[in-house]
């Protein structure tokens, strides 16, 4: 009987979920890729090429944290992260447990705008060389409350600043504050016959959101 019962009881404990194997060792690995809609609209807002380093984490929740771009171009740096924070991954297991990883580093590159059209009759139009600076757009939802879209309107002076400014934005709170970081946009000024001249009829489409 005694052995019968002992019999029994390395049965139960071979099945006890306790004793269960354990999963596995593997490293992360993505599942949802990068969505490209935040660093495109920081290259329709900047209008510079380069690329940034970015160091982060993956969490035991698969998604990116600690998350710190190097950008040649400082201004993409809140558009890279956000692109950052759209990934998802399946997170690492070692000895059967869930971890964090070690920071991993990754490029992104992107690209300015092609070359200013040059036409036949000596005409060339202006080219961007200060772009939005998203400290103006946090400020801007900061203070107002609101997100929206903006579809801004203006003319390139033959300075190079931006002037006639229509920010045109779903939520009306956010026009001042869109006028002023327009404003401070510069610009190399438009030419015809060799010579600056104004450029009426630029427009640039705005998303203000806050960062995930």
């Amino acid at each position: 009987m005694l052995k019968w019962i002992c019999a029994a009881a390395l049965a139960l404990a071979a099945t006890s979920p306790a004793l269960a194997q354990k999963p596995a060792d593997r490293p992360a690995k993505q599942t949802k890729p990068f969505d490209q809609t935040p660093m495109k609209e920081g290259m329709a807002a900047i209008k510079l090429g380069g690329e940034c380093v970015v160091t982060y984490v993956v969490s035991k929740e698969g998604k990116a944290k600690d998350i710190k771009p190097d950008c040649t171009v400082p201004e993409m740096a809140p558009y890279i992260a956000r692109t950052v924070e759209t990934a998802e991954w399946t997170p690492e297991i070692f000895d059967g447990e869930i971890f964090d990883t070690e920071p991993i580093k990754q490029i992104f590159k992107f690209s300015g705008p092609a070359a200013a059209p040059v036409d036949p009759r000596g005409e060339k139009a202006p080219v961007q060389i200060k772009g939005i600076e998203p400290k103006d757009v946090e400020r801007a939802i900061s203070r107002t409350k609101k997100q929206g879209t903006c579809d801004v309107k203006y003319t390139v002076g033959a300075d190079g600043v931006p002037k006639d400014i229509q920010p045109n934005c779903t939520e009306p709170a956010l026009n001042s504050h869109i006028l002023e970081a327009v404003g401070r946009m510069r610009f190399e000024p438009g030419q015809k016959g060799g010579q600056p001249t104004e450029w009426p009829g630029m427009s640039m489409p705005m998303n203000l959101s806050k960062p995930n």
